[in-house]
């Protein structure tokens, strides 16, 4: 049910593909089902890093100059697709905040999913998130002795991208540089790194 990938460390299903979750289900008919990848990822300095060194060209052209992008000193957020069938729903719905975003985010398609391809992005380029996510309904038919491997092995890929925060956030401020006001000197920071290491 759970295959652990320790090249790329990430946390892959192949029950994705026939998701049964309730909370990703989509709303209508018209709506792909994409399950979690609804989520509209946010790349911290890991991912900006190795898209950098692998393929700066998608970095420039789909991550930092996307029209949608949300543009942090030391991140990056690229919203998800909101499906048009949203613009349908009731809007006489008596909603609270929160069940209004819970309504949006089922509208939701991340921008990096495509129908019958699933995630498109290198798996490097994936944020802590969408490399070790695992739905309930997939962890609900785990044992005891299934799940703890499952929780270190996300700790690990959690730990891997704050730390790698952490560091790089502190030397990119030390340099009076981050990616708001001077996007190419942290291109040429993580570029300098390569040629280091």
């Amino acid at each position: 049910m759970i295959q652990y990938d320790k090249i790329n460390n990430q946390i892959l299903s192949s029950s994705c593909l026939t998701c049964k979750d309730e909370c990703f289900q989509p709303p209508n008919k018209e709506v792909p089902k994409v399950g979690c990848c609804s989520y509209s990822p946010t790349f911290y300095l890991l991912e900006i890093s190795n898209m950098i060194h692998k393929d700066e060209t998608f970095f420039l052209e789909a991550i930092l100059s996307n029209p949608k992008s949300q543009i942090s000193p030391f991140h990056i957020t690229v919203p998800a697709n909101i499906h048009p069938s949203y613009s349908k729903t009731d809007s006489d719905l008596d909603l609270s905040p929160l069940e209004e975003d819970d309504l949006r985010h089922s509208h939701s398609i991340c921008q990096f999913f495509k129908n019958n391809q699933g995630c498109t992005l290198h798996p490097s380029f994936k944020n802590s998130v969408c490399r070790s996510f695992v739905c309930l309904s997939i962890e609900d038919h785990l044992n005891e002795r299934e799940k703890q491997p499952l929780q270190a092995f996300t700790h690990y890929i959690k730990k891997e991208e704050s730390n790698f925060q952490r560091i790089h956030e502190q030397q990119l401020r030390n340099l009076n540089a981050d990616l708001q006001t001077s996007p190419v000197a942290v291109i040429n920071y993580f570029k300098s790194l390569k040629k280091t290491q």
